[in-house]
C-alpha cells in the first residue's frame, strides 16, 4: 500500500516535469481546448491529450500530434465515458448524498479511462481494474484526482486563459499516479 510520502513524490515529479516540458504543454493544452469542444470526436481528444501527457510522465515529449491520432481505443472510451455520465446524470438528482456519491464515482473511474487510453483495455475490464486499483490504494487516488483538479483549475482564476498553463499539471499528476499501479499493456502485433 502507498504512503503520503509517495504522494508528496508525485507532486514534486509533476512539478518538475510541468516546468521542464511547459512550453510544449502549453501548445498542446492549447490545441487541446480548441478542439476538444467537438461532440462525439473529443473522445478521441481526450484519448489523444492523455496519451501525450502519459509520454510526458515517461520521460518523453509531448506531441500536438498524439490528440488526433489516438482513435484506436475510441470505442471502448466512448461507451465507458457513456456509463460513467449516465452514472453522474443520476446521481446529480440526488440530494446532497448524490453529490458526495457522484465525487466518489469520478475518483473510482479515473485509473480505468487511463486502462482503457494506454493499456486498451476493454471498457467493462477497465470499471473492474479500476475498482481494484482505487480500493488498493484509495487515498493517493482520492489525493491525485482531487489535486490535479485544482492545479488544473487554478489557471481558469485568471480569466479561464490561464487553464492553457495549469491544466497540463493537473493531468501530470493524476497520470503520474496511474503509472504506479498501472494494469499490464495489450501488446499489438
Amino acid at each position: 500500500m502507498a504512503t503520503s510520502d509517495d504522494f508528496g513524490d508525485i507532486i514534486t515529479r509533476s512539478a518538475r516535469l510541468w516546468k521542464e516540458n511547459l512550453v510544449d504543454l502549453v501548445f498542446l493544452s492549447l490545441v487541446f481546448l480548441l478542439v476538444v469542444w467537438i461532440p462525439i470526436a473529443n473522445v478521441g481528444f481526450i484519448a489523444g491529450y492523455t496519451r501525450a501527457i502519459l509520454a510526458v510522465a515517461r520521460g518523453g515529449k509531448a506531441r500536438v500530434g498524439d490528440i488526433f491520432g489516438s482513435w484506436d481505443c475510441f470505442g471502448d472510451l466512448f461507451l465507458y465515458l457513456i456509463i460513467v455520465l449516465a452514472a453522474q446524470f443520476v446521481l446529480n438528482h440526488l440530494p446532497f448524498l448524490g453529490q458526495v456519491a457522484g465525487l466518489i464515482l469520478s475518483i473510482v473511474v479515473t485509473p480505468g479511462m487511463y486502462a482503457i487510453i494506454d493499456g486498451r483495455m476493454k471498457f467493462m475490464d477497465a470499471f473492474s481494474w479500476s475498482f481494484q486499483a482505487v480500493r488498493g490504494d484509495f487515498v493517493n487516488w482520492l489525493l491525485a484526482v482531487l489535486v490535479g483538479a485544482i492545479f488544473s483549475g487554478c489557471g481558469a482564476l485568471l480569466l479561464g486563459i490561464g487553464i492553457i498553463i495549469t491544466l497540463a499539471w493537473g493531468s501530470l499528476l493524476v497520470a503520474l499516479q496511474y503509472d504506479r499501479g498501472q494494469p499490464p499493456r495489450v501488446i499489438i502485433l
